[in-house]
Formats: structure tokens, sequence, C-alpha cells
């Protein structure tokens, strides 16, 4: 876990739902009980404000960061797959996204149309389950791109193994299911199955964040691996379901401890430079 990584973790999945801002004192405190020095903690803060995402702001010798709004938009979309723990239902088709040959070959894109849910079909194909609306059309180069749906009722009758079996064919081609299920089972070994209940640690507040952070960075890592694909392209054997449910059993067992102490971390900072803000209702109470 790098340190610019492990920031972005613990601004959405904590500052964020408690206000979008936070002083230097106490993500360096948080980044310091993940193991990082507050010198790379400085580091990757500087890379993420000269990236757009975070700003800061000084108070004399003290130093807040807070999320651009393309921090929020960012976090806020990430969140919305993080702890969305189903797929939305499918209305049964397919988009297609044909970038120009040029724009297709860029690799920033191929990362960034994983982490919508894209999967590529064929060379110069992306497909997606889900419609995206207006948000392709944000991404540089795409302007020129063929959009394009499909509907698998359009295939008719004769289609080989039948309608689902051809729709679950193009998620594999599109997708590695395989790669994908040795990735949840790799997470339900290390976090636990669903049922299997909490920690004896899970009580004392520093070791609850550690986890909660360590737990919502792995589960983050599924943003880029798994498209969210709706119940009828799914394998039979799939884990994706009891690790989303693993995963909220221990989100939620770590919350009023994890809380705990991110509240002792940002207690000392003097009244008079806290920033009146509304306070965010996702924010998770003991």
């Amino acid at each position: 876990m790098h340190a610019r990584s492990a920031l972005f973790t613990l601004f959405g999945d904590i500052v964020r739902p408690a206000g979008g801002e936070a002083w230097l004192t106490a993500l360096t405190g948080a980044m310091g009980a993940l193991g990082f020095t507050p010198q790379a903690t400085r580091t990757a803060l500087s890379r993420m404000t000269a990236e757009g995402w975070v700003a800061p702001r000084r108070a004399g010798r003290y130093a807040a960061y807070g999320l651009t709004p393309r921090g929020v938009d960012r976090l806020e979309e990430a969140a919305a797959r993080i702890y969305r723990l189903s797929a939305a239902p499918w209305d049964g088709q397919w988009r297609l996204l044909l970038p120009p040959p040029a724009v297709d070959a860029d690799a920033e894109l191929a990362r960034t149309l994983s982490w919508m849910g894209f999967g590529p079909l064929c060379p110069g194909v992306w497909v997606s389950p889900s419609d995206h609306g207006t948000r392709l059309n944000a991404l540089p180069g795409l302007a020129d791109a063929d959009h394009l749906v499909a509907r698998r009722d359009l295939l008719g009758p004769g289609a080989p193994g039948g309608l689902a079996a051809q729709d679950r064919r193009v998620a594999e081609r599109a997708w590695d299911l395989g790669a994908l299920r040795a990735a949840h089972a790799q997470f339900l070994e290390r976090w636990g199955k669903p049922g299997e209940g909490g920690r004896p640690s899970d009580a004392d507040p520093r070791t609850a964040f550690v986890d909660r952070i360590l737990l919502v960075h792995h589960w983050r890592s599924f943003l880029f691996l798994d498209p969210g694909l709706p119940a009828e392209l799914l394998p039979g054997d799939w884990l994706g379901t009891d690790a989303a449910a693993r995963f909220a059993e221990r989100h939620e067992a770590l919350a009023a401890a994890s809380w705990a102490w991110w509240d002792q971390l940002t207690a000392p900072t003097p009244a008079a430079l806290l920033v009146a803000r509304t306070p965010d209702p996702i924010r998770e109470k003991p």
C-alpha cells in the first residue's frame, strides 16, 4: 500500500464523511498508525494537491487539507460503488464504446474505463452492461468515439446456447472472471466469511481504525477489477456476494471504535481554527 493510495482511502472513508477536511496533524497521525512517516505523508499530499484532488489551507502554523470539487466527485463516485453491495437491475443492454485508434492505445484511458466498469471485448471495442450517461463525454479524446447499444432480445431465439448463455460469454470475454473469483477468495481468506463475527481487537480504537482502513483499501482495489456485473452474467461459483457481505459486516463492526480514535486525533485542534461545516449524514455514529 503506497502512501498516496492510502490517503485516498483515508479521505474517502473517514475525511469525506467527517466533513471533507482534516488538519495535517490528524492526517500524519492516522498515516503513522498505518506505518507511513510524516515525510511520506506530506510528499503524497503534495502530489495529490498538484493533481487537483485536495487543496491546502493554512491558519498560522497549522495546515489543513480539504477535498477539491474534483476530489469530492471522484470519491463520491467511488463510495457509491464501494458501499453498494449488489448490482443494480440490468436492462439487458450492452453499451459498446469504440474510441479512435490513437486514443484507444492510451493507458490512462484504459485505466479510467476499467474504473468505470468497462471491459475490453476485443481490440478497439469496450463493453459495459451499465448506462454511464454523459460521464464518457468528459473523458479526453472520446468526442469522436462511437457509442452503440446492443440489445440481447434482438439476437433472436437462434443464439447458440440461448440468450443468457451468450450474455455470459460476452462477460467472460471482456473480464477475467476466474482471476476475479480468486481475488474474492483471497479477500474472504483474509477477512473471514459472512457470519464469522468480529475479533477481540475490534473494541480497541487504534487497532479498529487501522483494520478499517486496511479493509476498505482491500475492498477498494475491486473498483478496477469488478465491473459490478448483474446477476444474470455471473458464473455459478461467484464469490463476490459473500465477499461483499463480509465487507459490510467488518466495516460495521469496526465503525464505533475507529471513529472514536479519529475523534481523538482531531480533538487537539484549537477551537478557533475549526471551520463551521454542516455534519455529513453518511458518517456512522457510535
